[in-house]
């Protein structure tokens, strides 16, 4: 263990308010932190090159090579290291078995207007979801398919959320992410980097596979509930999933999957080949054909 290590042994020791903060997303939280557990998390975190600014451990941690491995990274880092019993630590997760580590990631707030100009290959728009685990599995998604860039709509559960960011299996740390953005913007951003947008229907629209996913494009998904209900996406093409007769509509995250690796599929199989079948949809309004 680095000599480095410093003992907490107050549940109200400051460090450790600071992350309960962030892991209930409170507005008193620095907005720029996340709070990552669960070795596949930290190690994503670790990888990502995001400043980690503190890192919190309990004595045993350390015993496994994937434990050891992370310490001696955090270690050459110059990452803040501190242990903690693990009722102390506990304070801090919301799992029912901690793994006996976290850590207080540093990722920059940004917004579509900071980003540059593309190529990007794909956006997912997440819009009114409010379940952390379902958006988490989204992110995971997104980046299995090469999707870059996450936009969340005002209304949407954080993808900060600690629940969503472990659903993401630390997916997170690999994407651009860009939280309550309205829907003009999103248009606006699609338009100025020329991407396709399609929003997703659970009756309505064209079948996903024969809708032409090779060129870039935002997928928009809507709340869990009741779909997409902002009248700004009413007039854009739509694309849906035929169903057995008699199911309503699948998970969200299960939807998304399905449309994702369809896009994936297609530019797999397109590659050096302009001839796959596929139509083109209309632009978004005011865009470019």
């Amino acid at each position: 263990m680095p000599t480095t290590v410093i003992d907490l042994s107050s549940a109200q020791n400051p460090l450790l308010k600071i992350a309960r903060l962030v892991a209930s997303r409170s507005r008193r939280a620095p907005p720029d932190l996340v709070l990552a557990e669960g070795l596949r998390v930290l190690e994503e975190a670790t990888a990502s090159g995001h400043t980690i600014t503190a890192a919190m451990i309990t004595e045993g941690f350390g015993a496994t090579p994937r434990e050891r491995a992370l310490i001696e990274a955090w270690s050459t880092a110059g990452v803040r290291m501190y242990r903690a019993g693990a009722k102390v630590l506990g304070s801090v997760s919301s799992v029912l078995e901690p793994q006996g580590a976290v850590a207080l990631v540093r990722v920059p707030v940004t917004g579509l207007a900071n980003l540059s100009r593309g190529p990007w290959v794909g956006i997912l728009c997440a819009c009114g979801l409010q379940d952390p685990g379902n958006l988490g599995t989204l992110i995971r998604t997104a980046a299995a398919a090469g999707f870059p860039l996450l936009c969340t709509t005002p209304g949407t559960v954080s993808p900060r959320n600690a629940k969503a960011v472990r659903a993401s299996a630390g997916a997170f740390f690999r994407l651009t992410v860009a939280e309550g953005v309205a829907a003009a913007e999103v248009l606006a951003f699609a338009r100025e980097n020329r991407l396709h947008v399609y929003r997703t229907d659970a009756h309505l629209g064209q079948e996903y596979f024969r809708a032409d996913l090779r060129s870039p494009f935002v997928l928009l998904l809507g709340n869990e509930a009741h779909g997409l209900e902002a009248d700004a996406w009413a007039e854009l093409p739509a694309v849906r999933i035929p169903m057995t007769p008699g199911v309503e509509s699948l998970n969200v995250a299960a939807a998304g999957a399905v449309i994702l690796f369809e896009a994936l599929r297609q530019r797999c199989a397109t590659a050096g080949n302009q001839d796959q079948p596929g139509t083109h949809p209309r632009r978004i309004p005011g865009g470019t054909a």
